[in-house]
C-alpha cells in the first residue's frame, strides 16, 4: 500500500487527508485535519482573491503539507476549487504556494471536481443507482446525476454559501426579506439549470439524494447533537426535509453567536450554514424528496482514489 495526502482548497475550508491506498484505490484513512480559511472572502466584482486570504491559505496548506510529511506521506496532491477557478488573479495564489510549499495545486473545472467527489462518496455510501449527488461548497455547488445503463451527468452551479451570504445577508440575524431574496436567487439558478434533464427516465421521486461536503456535515452533526465530529457516524446518516427545514427555522431567528452554542455546528459556520440549508431545502422541494444521505467521504477521498487509479 501507498501512504498519499490530499489537499482540497475551497472557497470557505481547506482540508487534509493522508490514507493508506491499495492497487484497487480502497482507502484507509490515517489523519485528517480541515481549517475554515475563507480564501474566497470579499473577492468582489473584480473577481481576485485578496492577499490576506491568500496568505492564510498558503499559511494552511505549508502547515498540512509538514502534517502530511509528518505521518509519512509519499506524494501529497492538492487541488483547489471554485474561487480558485473563478479568480482572476489565480495564478498569482499558484505561484505563491509552489514557493511556499512546494505543492502546485491542480486548478479543478466543475466537472472534475464534481467527479472526483462522486469518486469519493462511493468509498462510502456504494450509492447505487438512480442517485442524485449534491455537494455545496463555498463558492459552488456541484451535481452527479446517475442512472442505470446511462453516462453520469455533471453540473457546476453558482451557487456558493460564501457568495450566497455576502450578497445577501447584512444583519444578524438576517432579516425576513434577507432570506427570501437569498432564497428568489436560489430557486432561479436552480430553475435555470434545468436540473431535472429530459433525458432522465426515472422519477426524482425515487431516486437517493446524498449529500457531500461541509454543509450537509454540518447539518448531520447539529441532528445528531455531536459535541465532537464523528466521520462514522455522519457516513450513512438520513436527514428528513422536515428535519433540515426546523434546524433552519431556529437557526434564522438568532444571532450567529447563538448559532456558534448549538452542538454540531462547526464554529467559523455560523452564518454560512443559513445559506446553505436553504439550497439543501431548495434542491429536495423541487425534486420532491423527502430524504439525503449524507457522506463525510467526497473530494479529499476522490482524489486519491483517482491518483490510485492512474497509477496502477
Amino acid at each position: 500500500m501507498k501512504r498519499l495526502a490530499s489537499i482540497d482548497i475551497g472557497t470557505q475550508t481547506i482540508r487534509l487527508l493522508v490514507a493508506d491506498c491499495d492497487d484497487r484505490g480502497q482507502l484507509v484513512p490515517i489523519f485528517r485535519d480541515r481549517k475554515i480559511i475563507r480564501l474566497g472572502e470579499d473577492m468582489g466584482a473584480d473577481k481576485n482573491l485578496g492577499r490576506p486570504q491568500m496568505e492564510r491559505a498558503v499559511a494552511c496548506i505549508s502547515e498540512f503539507s509538514s502534517r502530511a510529511k509528518a505521518c509519512q506521506a509519499e506524494q501529497i496532491f492538492a487541488a483547489a476549487t471554485a474561487c480558485v477557478r473563478k479568480a482572476s488573479n489565480s495564478n498569482d495564489f499558484i505561484r505563491r504556494t509552489v514557493a511556499r510549499t512546494g505543492i502546485t495545486p491542480e486548478i479543478l473545472s466543475g466537472k472534475q471536481e464534481a467527479e472526483l467527489s462522486l469518486a469519493g462518496v462511493r468509498t462510502v455510501t456504494g450509492a447505487g443507482e438512480p442517485s442524485l449527488m449534491i455537494d455545496i461548497g463555498g463558492g459552488s455547488t456541484e451535481l452527479v446525476l446517475t442512472e442505470t445503463g446511462q453516462p453520469p451527468l455533471f453540473k457546476s452551479l453558482d451557487l456558493g454559501v460564501v457568495l450566497l451570504t455576502e450578497k445577501f445577508l447584512k444583519h444578524d440575524p438576517p432579516l425576513a426579506q434577507e432570506t427570501s431574496r437569498m432564497r428568489r436567487c436560489i430557486r432561479t439558478i436552480l430553475a435555470g439549470s434545468r436540473l431535472i434533464p429530459a433525458k432522465v427516465t426515472s422519477p426524482f421521486s425515487g431516486m437517493a439524494l446524498i449529500g457531500t461536503a461541509g454543509t450537509v456535515t454540518t447539518l448531520a452533526a447539529m441532528d445528531l447533537e455531536m459535541t465532537a465530529y464523528d466521520p462514522g457516524r455522519i457516513n450513512g446518516h438520513r436527514l428528513s426535509q422536515q428535519k433540515i427545514n426546523a434546524l433552519y427555522q431556529n437557526m434564522v431567528k438568532i444571532t450567529s453567536a447563538e448559532r456558534r452554542l448549538l452542538p454540531g455546528l462547526e464554529t467559523g459556520r455560523e452564518i454560512v450554514i443559513i445559506a446553505g440549508a436553504l439550497i439543501v431545502l431548495e434542491i429536495m422541494q423541487i425534486l420532491s424528496l423527502s430524504s439525503i444521505t449524507v457522506s463525510d467521504s467526497g473530494l479529499l477521498e476522490g482524489i486519491l482514489v483517482n491518483k490510485c487509479a492512474k497509477a496502477r
